[in-house]
């Protein structure tokens, strides 16, 4: 029976994937033969440059200034997704700077523009990509663009993303829990640790913009937060995508890397010493399972064990920013040599060399592009933290 479900595995996978076809099939291949070929042969550079090229592509691809979420092995390109467009635009602003390339800066001008023209009445956006959902708010969304629209007005100052952001933090505020947590309109009407992605935002925003009430929920959240957090385990519970997570006290490593970040920044702007520290020390938890091997997987328990044999290669550069965050502070080697191993592993899995331009320079959901976490595609939000991370890298190499 064993045998059987693999073999009926194995097929599912074939179909869902298409890697009867040549290119896609030559893809799989690369997961399993060869794997560490990128490394030997590409600079960082390289792969940097190869990352912003797909995202070119991924806005393409729209025709309407916003991002495709993703490209699928199967079907191609998807639809434009708001929340990913909107935290690309400060990818794009440091790419202009970097690379000298003015183009960056006129494809987040067209990104402004779309998220502009989706912002809904109340001043929130929408959740999911377009094609999918155009009027149903998110609060999740809602503040990672919020993050790009900040960016955007601090290099431009342009009034109608200002108005656009303090409309978005307010409506933030408005449908807040009395808990301090965000539940109304959340992804499956789920509290999670997670949205401290969103409240890091919101946080920052309240700073610029001087408005308490965005500070003061921020401040709410982050408590929220800490109460959820186990100090024996440097764990903080529900932090995973769903209730079974939740039970199961797992999660993703990229809304492990969520978390983290978005309580460590929180902190940071709200000045709170003790949720910094819990951030860090969960930061450190979590360098450990990578320290001793160049392997980090997808899925943790709040005991750090691994629960996955695929790779989150999103959860991998998300994590690399937050080591390389730490040490630009901290100065410890371990964090940069964890931030470098993370980072390797995806380098290793980006296709550099695939004819199909969905697929050249992009970065998958999983290593291996089967694995669990957007299985069969190369998501946008992949390719944006890899640049990020990238250029971290090189920023703290540089001092």
């Amino acid at each position: 029976m064993s045998t059987i479900n693999t073999i009926k595995r194995l097929v599912r996978h074939c179909q869902e994937g298409s890697y009867f076809q040549p290119a896609n099939f030559k893809l799989a291949l690369g997961q399993v033969i060869n794997t560490k070929r990128n490394l030997s042969i590409y600079s960082d550079h390289d792969h940097l440059l190869a990352a912003a090229d797909w995202l070119k592509r991924a806005q393409d691809a729209s025709g309407n200034g916003g991002f495709v979420g993703r490209y699928k092995l199967r079907s191609g390109w998807s639809s434009s997704y708001p929340e990913t467009t909107g935290y690309i635009i400060p990818t794009l602003l440091r790419l202009a700077d970097k690379l000298c390339d003015n183009e960056y800066m006129k494809r987040a001008e067209r990104a402004v523009e779309f998220l502009l023209s989706v912002q809904l009445p109340d001043g929130a956006f929408p959740g999911g990509e377009i094609a999918v959902n155009r009027t149903d708010p998110s609060p999740f969304n809602t503040g990672q663009i919020m993050h790009g629209l900040q960016s955007w007005v601090m290099r431009t100052g342009d009034e109608r993303c200002r108005t656009a952001l303090f409309r978005a933090g307010r409506w933030l505020c408005g449908v807040q829990d009395a808990s301090g947590a965000w539940l109304k309109h959340f992804y499956w009407n789920l509290a999670t640790t997670y949205s401290a992605h969103l409240t890091c935002w919101l946080a920052e925003a309240g700073e610029f913009l001087d408005d308490e009430p965005m500070l003061s929920a921020s401040s709410r959240h982050l408590e929220w937060c800490m109460r959820r957090y186990d100090n024996e385990r440097s764990w903080f519970n529900l932090c995973g995508f769903s209730e079974q997570d939740h039970t199961a006290h797992r999660a993703v490593t990229h809304t492990i890397a969520y978390t983290l970040w978005g309580v460590l920044r929180t902190a940071e702007v709200l000045k709170s010493a003790e949720a910094k520290t819990a951030a860090e020390s969960a930061a450190y938890a979590a360098l450990q399972q990578i320290e001793s091997s160049c392997r980090f997987p997808g899925i943790f328990d709040h005991n750090w064990k691994s629960q996955a044999k695929f790779t989150c290669l999103t959860g991998n550069v998300q994590m690399a920013l937050v080591w390389l965050h730490m040490y630009a502070e901290h100065g410890d080697p371990r964090l940069m040599n964890a931030a470098v191993k993370a980072i390797d592993i995806v380098r290793a899995a980006q296709a550099m060399d695939a004819a199909n331009p969905g697929i050249r320079g992009g970065i998958a959901g999983s290593q291996p592009v089967w694995g669990d976490y957007i299985p069969h595609a190369f998501p946008n939000w992949a390719a944006k933290y890899f640049i990020d991370a990238l250029m971290a890298k090189n920023e703290q190499k540089m001092r």
